[in-house]
């Protein structure tokens, strides 16, 4: 029988060293896994925050925006009136709200919870501008480390009648 030059293949050692480096990237991979949960979930609580300031913004818009016109008969009294929002915004007011994340990662029993926010709405009359920061926790496993995500908005002026559509224009997100 003639020794076959040149064979093809892989010795023993080559593929126990190529199942070794395998076995090493899925253990580390699945080692990263929860972190990237986490991550993304800190990522959901940021868009929570500013979806909840968003909303901040819009129903206070709605509600300012439209003054009611029988109140002040007097066309420039009405004016006077209604220069700024102050007649209905107090100048910062501060409440509650939340955002439902899963924390099945976070070692709990639970696979979804309520992460509170606090919402402090401020309004400058001067500058008729109201301002929303909400403070949330960027790590939904640490509530106790905050994060404070503003938005600011200039309100349009309060002389629309019912059902006038106004433009939006709010300022980005801001993250402290």
């Amino acid at each position: 029988m003639a020794e076959r030059a040149g064979e093809a293949g892989f010795s023993l050692l080559e593929v126990v060293v190529c199942v070794a480096l395998l076995i090493a990237g899925s253990v580390i991979a699945l080692a990263l896994l929860p972190s990237l949960a986490r991550a993304s979930q800190a990522e959901l609580l940021r868009g929570a925050a500013t979806d909840i300031a968003r909303n901040a913004i819009e129903r206070t818009r709605a509600a300012a925006a439209y003054y009611p016109a029988g109140a002040v008969a007097d066309a420039a009294a009405r004016s006077a009136t209604t220069a700024d929002h102050a007649w209905v915004l107090q100048p910062r007011a501060t409440y509650a709200a939340a955002a439902r994340v899963h924390r099945r990662f976070c070692g709990t029993a639970a696979a979804t919870t309520d992460v509170a926010m606090q919402v402090t709405m401020t309004y400058d009359a001067a500058s008729d501008t109201l301002s929303v920061a909400v403070s949330y926790p960027p790590d939904p496993c640490n509530a106790a480390t905050q994060s404070v995500i503003s938005l600011a908005a200039q309100l349009a002026p309060a002389s629309y009648a019912p059902q006038t559509q106004l433009p939006a224009a709010i300022a980005d997100p801001v993250l402290q």
